[in-house]
């Protein structure tokens, strides 16, 4: 059985994967809020960054942030 892990997406690509734990999801949301400032410097309008919670055949999305809202 695979481990339950939380995964980070940005621009449609997998970025990070960590198990699941508090300590990861706290990381995942500072790299995600590195990311989010780094594209608004580039101007970014479209796409986004994700982190999903992965439990087998299981993906559900936990958090999220669009450039276009």
């Amino acid at each position: 059985m695979k481990e339950d892990t939380y995964e980070l997406w940005y621009l449609g690509d997998l970025c990070d994967s960590r198990v699941k734990c508090r300590e990861s999801f706290n990381q995942l949301l500072i790299d995600a809020g590195e990311l989010m400032r780094c594209g608004r410097e580039h101007g970014l309008t479209v796409g986004g960054i994700e982190i999903c919670h992965c439990s087998g055949d299981n993906v559900e999305t936990v958090w999220d942030f669009n450039f276009a809202d």
